[in-house]
C-alpha cells in the first residue's frame, strides 16, 4: 500500500476522532473543575489522535517505515501508560469518595458495575493490538514467505482467541457474582424500609 493512501486514511481517521478528541480538549481545559483521572485519560485521548495526526504528514515525506513504526509505537506506548496511570487515578477518586460517606453516615454508595460490552472490549481491543504487534514483529523479522505469513496469522489468532477466553470468562465470573449480590442487596433494602 502506498504512503499517500496510508496518510490520506490517517487523514480522514483524525477527521473522524474529532468526537472524541474535542471532549478530551474540553476536559483538559476545564482544569480542575474535572477529576483528575479524567483528565489524565483526555490526555491519552489526544497523545492517540495526535499520533494519528503525526502519522498523516510523515506518510507523505519520504521518511523510511521504521521512522513511522517508532512513532506510532511511542505513541501507543504512551497512550497505554496514561490509560493505566487514569485507571489507577479512578480508583483512588472512588475509595476516597466512599470514605467521604462513611464519614458522613450515608453508608458507602453502590458501585455500578460495568456494562457486560464494556467488561467484554477491555479484554478483546488489548487482545486486537497485542495480536496485531505479535504479527508485525513476525513478518518483520525476515523475509516475507507463505510460511512466515501463515506463522504471523496463527500467532495473531492465538492471541485473539486467548484474549477472547479471558473476556468471556471475566464477564461471566462479574455477572455471577453481580447476580449473587443482588439478592442480598435486596434483602437490605427491605429490612431498611421495614
Amino acid at each position: 500500500m502506498s504512503h499517500a493512501a496510508l496518510a490520506l486514511a490517517a487523514a480522514v481517521s483524525c477527521v473522524g476522532g474529532c468526537v472524541w478528541s474535542l471532549p478530551a480538549v474540553a476536559d483538559i481545559r476545564a482544569r480542575d473543575d474535572r477529576p483528575l483521572s479524567r483528565r489524565i485519560a483526555a490526555a491519552g485521548c489526544l497523545t492517540v489522535w495526535g499520533t494519528v495526526a503525526l502519522l498523516a504528514p510523515l506518510l507523505l515525506t519520504p521518511v523510511s517505515w521504521s521512522v513511522i513504526g517508532v512513532v506510532a509505537v511511542t505513541g501507543a506506548v504512551v497512550t497505554t501508560v496514561l490509560a493505566a496511570r487514569s485507571r489507577v487515578q479512578r480508583a483512588r477518586e472512588l475509595r476516597e469518595t466512599e470514605r467521604h460517606w462513611a464519614a458522613w453516615g450515608y453508608g458507602t454508595p453502590v458501585r455500578s458495575a460495568p456494562s457486560r460490552c464494556r467488561a467484554f472490549l477491555v479484554w478483546l481491543l488489548p487482545g486486537l493490538i497485542v495480536a496485531t504487534a505479535v504479527a508485525v514483529a513476525v513478518l518483520w523479522t525476515g523475509r516475507a514467505s507463505p510460511g512466515r505469513v501463515a506463522a504471523a496469522a496463527l500467532l495473531a489468532a492465538g492471541v485473539v482467541s486467548l484474549f477472547l477466553v479471558i473476556a468471556i470468562v471475566d464477564v461471566a465470573r462479574g455477572h455471577a457474582v453481580r447476580r449473587g449480590k443482588a439478592p442480598a442487596a435486596h434483602r437490605e433494602r427491605e429490612r431498611e424500609r421495614g
